[in-house]
């Protein structure tokens, strides 16, 4: 099964595709797009204004407005290609030149998820390789057991910070709302917080939602435990749920992150290198039967983002186990940070410590992608 085949469907009857941006989203979603299954041509990137822009990227030809006049059509499908937070003033920009065929494919987005989703699952299949959905292993065989009595607990985290959003979240009421870092602050929004008992939530600053599934680790005794964010969510309902409790799945992955020209030198251009390493040292001297995958997956080209995952409560045990020691030998050994986003870098080398587990013991798992709904704020 294939995700947006609408969009798909248009973008191969579009006899021009040109991506809005330069920076590392465009390069990443030039390389899905131009690779199996979809094998589309690109003809230019596209920006504002072309003063400290690169006259080309992968070969192909950098545009600004003025230079596109008399050689872009305005019909031509206009894919954006940036983070989130430039998409509506790139919109107002594009619409005031009179291009209108425009298709969002942001960092965020749902459909640039759906994309990368495809391009991994044909990855798999060239290869012989495992890969299954939610959807269709729950589309094989497993009917909801009226008699089923495990309980599966996915948590939501909240921050006392989150920023208002622009949708109704009443679909995903049967997610368990935690307060992360709820021990930095006196404003208390959920009623389960990360400071509640045996925590580590004074180091949310580092650790991110982590505290939040550290505090679930030792706090939970639910069959099946997993963790999303207050703007990102597995598209699941109720039903699903307990389907998943009568099936034989052990773990719910998101769909996966794909890095060119690897994982590691995406990391290395938007953290700090040394962290990278300091991780690597971690599993060397922590858990050294890790090392073949955490090598392989910093070459490779994909991880699991967001630490977000479902998981049999056994597993979610183990890899918690596995993971905060191996966090707290790199805090011990990282050096402190000024810059407020890079002192996250405990959250961001978990996403990655969760693809080297997982890729660890994908032989013995049964492992499976759903869907992540990314809500604006």
């Amino acid at each position: 099964m294939y995700y947006a085949n609408n969009i798909v469907k248009e973008l191969k009857k579009s006899h021009q595709i040109i991506l809005f941006g330069t920076g590392l989203v465009a390069f990443e979603v030039a390389n899905c797009l131009m690779e199996r299954p979809y094998r589309l041509p690109i003809d230019g990137f596209m920006v504002s204004k072309k003063e400290n822009q690169p006259e080309q990227i992968m070969g192909i030809p950098v545009y600004d407005f003025a230079s596109a006049q008399g050689v872009i059509d305005k019909d031509v499908t206009i894919v954006i290609s940036t983070m989130e937070k430039h998409l509506r003033s790139i919109q107002v920009a594009l619409e005031k030149h009179g291009y209108q065929n425009i298709i969002s494919m942001t960092f965020e987005s749902d459909l640039w998820s759906f994309i990368q989703g495809n391009t991994y699952r044909e990855k798999c299949l060239v290869q012989n390789l495992p890969y299954r959905t939610l959807e269709e292993e729950l589309e094989k065989s497993f009917e909801i057991c009226d008699t089923c009595t495990k309980k599966i607990h996915v948590y939501t985290v909240r921050s006392h910070m989150d920023k208002p959003l622009l949708e109704n979240l009443s679909q995903f009421s049967w997610e368990i709302p935690i307060q992360a870092g709820a021990a930095l602050t006196e404003q208390k929004i959920c009623t389960i917080r990360d400071d509640m008992g045996e925590n580590i939530s004074y180091k949310n600053r580092k650790y991110c939602e982590l505290t939040a599934l550290y505090w679930i680790w030792k706090n939970d005794c639910a069959d099946y435990i997993g963790l999303c964010h207050y703007r990102r969510h597995f598209e699941l309902d109720e039903k699903i749920l307990k389907r998943l409790a009568s099936s034989d799945i052990d773990v719910v992955l998101t769909l996966p992150i794909l890095n060119f020209s690897s994982v590691r030198e995406v990391y290395r251009h938007d953290h700090i290198e040394d962290d990278w390493d300091k991780m690597l040292e971690a599993i060397r001297v922590l858990s050294p039967v890790y090392m073949p995958e955490a090598i392989e997956i910093q070459n490779g080209n994909y991880y699991y983002g967001y630490n977000m995952f479902i998981a049999r409560k056994k597993i979610f045990d183990d890899y918690c186990t596995w993971l905060f020691p191996i966090l707290e030998y790199c805090e011990k050994k990282c050096e402190e940070k000024a810059d407020r986003y890079q002192e996250r870098y405990i959250g961001f080398l978990a996403e990655r410590l969760l693809t080297i587990y997982m890729k660890h013991h994908e032989s013995n798992l049964k492992i499976v992608h759903g869907k992540k709904h990314f809500v604006k704020s």
